[in-house]
């Protein structure tokens, strides 16, 4: 299974606020389309991510403003990672883990087609591995069966 197969079973839209937008804005949009994360733009354009632990980060760091009053541009995760569909499962895991991000946008043609969370990508992982064991566990058995015959 590759990038592309995992969105497709997953099938997470894709949900987009712009950067002028306010943190109580995408607060309401997440919590519409219950998503925990949204693709930030500018012009069209990612620039960053606005995920929950934005929310709290920047309650956090600014108890005083009101959501309403905060742009996103301020309290959104600028530095965005993506993934193409071509890039091997593992190494999103490992880079998401080192970079601590949950939510990795993946992007065809200069267009985000959909996010991937990373729990998906784990799940993926495990169905891979039990897959595995199950076909190494026949094996044996069968290696045993012939040993008998």
């Amino acid at each position: 299974m590759d990038v592309l197969a995992i969105l497709k079973q997953k099938s997470r839209p894709v949900y987009t606020v712009t950067n002028e937008q306010t943190i109580e804005d995408a607060i309401n949009l997440m919590a519409a389309k219950n998503v925990r994360a949204l693709i930030v733009t500018d012009k069209k354009q990612p620039v960053g991510i606005f995920a929950e632990r934005d929310v709290f980060r920047y309650y956090v760091l600014d108890r005083k403003s009101a959501f309403s009053d905060i742009e996103l541009k301020r309290a959104m995760t600028s530095r965005l990672f993506s993934a193409e569909t071509t890039d091997e499962i593992p190494d999103l895991i490992t880079m998401m883990i080192q970079s601590d991000i949950e939510y990795l946008p993946v992007i065809a043609d200069n267009t985000v087609i959909g996010v991937l969370a990373l729990i998906d990508l784990i799940e993926y992982r495990i169905e891979s591995f039990t897959k595995e064991i199950q076909q190494l566990e026949d094996y044996i058995d069968d290696l045993h069966a012939a040993r008998q015959d």
